[in-house]
């Protein structure tokens, strides 16, 4: 498939980089010039309207061109000609597995130049003039897009078509603690149209199920490029597969069916490079299955913004947008505002990200009501020759204005999952050599489980443990796990942080005589949860009682009723212990 055009077209995305820390204060200066230069450069021919209605255009755009085989996927994306971005230019990208001439083509088979008001742009991300490696961060890492914007499900499901039938034979899929490690039996790569080789997740996650469950609601793949295994460019990526949420401006998709599951929402493809930026970029990774995407109302002006979005494109969040410690921008700053009025950019290091307000309702974790404001920087300009102390016009957000663009997110905070399940996959062509990178990766798969509590502000949780955990542990398995050193119970290296037997809650206080009721929520089924509740003022004294509510989402709600039954007010702790 081709333009009405000759012209070479490509595609910029941002994504993490794979250069560590030293390097970052000079891509950090290059963003903000880019923030500062790039509306003055770009080309109005080429721009995505903040008002337009992307995901219809997305989901209209799909229709319209998947009636053509050649086509892959659709997005959005910088403009790319003879290989090179141009700044500021922006187009709705179609992906085609061959990039044909014109003359090769039926006119029902030509992309037209404009699509529903946006220019249009045909990108083969499985070219082979492709680089294989991400060497020029500014340069290559429109890479990292191509491949979240592929559809993979649909991808599979062509070269099925011409492929026939998989004739069974043996497979080697065995589980090293609680990775999960795939040979290659000859079909986890295939060969697109034009003659380059790609990785099938599709036929990865195939594989995975013929040992486990469909009981995971992402998966984590990684290739063991020392055995020969494709390295995807350089890049992590993040693919959706299945989305429901409404309200947080990615519209509904579903290619489950193609992916043969029930429960899968999207995975992920983590690159080598990326290890020592381990928390950042497999936290960006996983919560893009629900940010970065919002438009927001302007509280002054009612019209629709994105200028929060790097370069106001879907995807991530603005350098001038003081998102805290989000994994979720892509840059490695930090903004604290002074009592000048002057902003201070501070360097982030990869162990200080945490979601900010704004991710923890996108991801359901925090209600409306607990998000708070925070400020974009609009005409951010340096302070004499500064690189890190600017003047801005701050502009002051909360949440609605954001529900007034996209809608209240449903479900809400009370009914979204606060726990998923998320299984490590490692796809090799020598089962018997991959034992250092897998050592490795189930470091990284421990360390997710530990960072992502701190970074949810402890109101989510990630379980990376394969098929079913043990069942109702006594008190002598509860030493075991919590005493260090390796068990058979979890198959993993077990530290005091892995099983909180115990833990607080809420506090809360109460006057003589009255009587309260909190209520706690998400809690998984299979978890026998005993509840304390403790005066801790000197005399305090109080009694309480604990009701069990099943909600709809299939978890538990405990409601928990407290007297004062004392004769003067008193504080109080509610402790619970997780039996199982």
């Amino acid at each position: 498939m081709a333009r009405k055009s000759t012209a070479a077209v490509d595609l910029l995305q941002e994504k993490v980089p794979r250069k560590r820390q030293s390097a970052y204060a000079n891509l950090a200066n290059k963003d903000l010039q880019d923030v500062l230069i790039a509306p003055r450069e770009r080309s109005l021919a080429y721009v995505i309207p903040p008002d337009a209605n992307v995901q219809e255009i997305l989901r209209s755009a799909r229709n319209a061109f998947y009636k053509d085989d050649n086509v892959i996927g659709v997005g959005l994306g910088p403009r790319r000609v003879n290989h090179r971005t141009r700044p500021g230019e922006f187009a709705l990208i179609i992906y085609v597995q061959q990039k044909l001439p014109e003359s090769a083509l039926s006119p029902a088979r030509l992309i037209p130049k404009e699509f529903m008001g946006l220019k249009t742009d045909v990108v083969e991300p499985l070219a082979p003039s492709a680089p294989k490696t991400a060497v020029d961060y500014q340069v290559d890492h429109q890479l990292m897009h191509d491949m979240s914007s592929i559809d993979w499900g649909r991808l599979h499901d062509l070269t099925m078509r011409h492929e026939g039938p998989i004739v069974p034979h043996p497979v080697k899929v065995q589980d090293f603690g609680d990775i999960c490690v795939i040979e290659d039996d000859g079909t986890l790569i295939k060969t697109a149209a034009n003659g380059e080789q790609y990785t099938d997740w599709v036929r990865g996650y195939q594989l995975f199920r013929t040992l486990h469950g469909d009981d995971y609601d992402f998966v984590t793949f990684f290739t063991d490029t020392a055995s020969g295994m494709l390295p995807q460019g350089g890049s992590s990526f993040w693919s959706g597969i299945y989305n429901n949420v409404q309200g947080i401006g990615l519209g509904a998709f579903n290619s489950r069916g193609s992916w043969g599951t029930n429960r899968l929402q999207g995975f992920h493809f983590m690159n080598q490079g990326h290890f020592p930026l381990w928390r950042y970029v497999m936290g960006q990774e996983f919560c893009h299955q629900f940010a970065a995407f919002v438009r927001y109302r302007d509280p002054v002006t009612n019209a629709t913004m994105t200028d929060h979005l790097l370069n106001g494109v879907l995807g991530h969040w603005a350098l001038n947008l003081d998102d805290d410690k989000s994994p979720m921008d892509y840059d490695f700053n930090n903004w604290i505002e002074l009592s000048n009025g002057q902003f201070q950019k501070v360097n982030l290091t990869d162990e200080e990200r945490t979601y900010c307000n704004l991710d923890l309702y996108l991801m359901g974790l925090l209600g409306a009501n607990e998000v708070g404001e925070f400020t974009l920087l609009r005409n951010p300009q340096p302070v004499g020759g500064s690189t890190t102390t600017f003047t801005a016009t701050p502009a002051r957000l909360n949440i609605q204005n954001f529900i007034a663009q996209e809608g209240p997110r449903i479900p809400g905070a009370a009914a979204a999952p606060k726990y998923w399940r998320q299984a490590f996959i490692v796809l090799t062509k020598d089962i018997h050599k991959v034992h250092d990178l897998v050592d490795t990766i189930d470091f990284l798969r421990l360390r997710w489980e530990l960072d992502f509590p701190g970074m949810t502000k402890g109101l989510g949780r990630i379980d990376t443990v394969l098929d079913a955990r043990p069942g109702r542990i006594t008190p002598s398995q509860i030493a075991e796990l919590t005493g260090g050193g390796y068990t058979a119970l979890h198959r993993h290296k077990i530290s005091s942080n892995d099983l909180q037997v115990v833990t607080t809650q809420f506090t809360g206080s109460l006057n003589p005589g009255q009587t309260h009721t909190w209520f706690t929520h998400s809690w998984p089924l299979d978890w026998f949860v005993v509840w304390s509740l403790r005066p801790t003022t000197n005399g305090g004294k109080i009694k309480w009682d604990v009701a069990v509510e099943r909600a709809a989402n299939n978890t538990h709600t405990y409601h928990l009723t407290v007297t004062n039954v004392g004769t003067g007010a008193t504080n109080f702790e509610a402790k619970y212990a997780v039996l199982k």
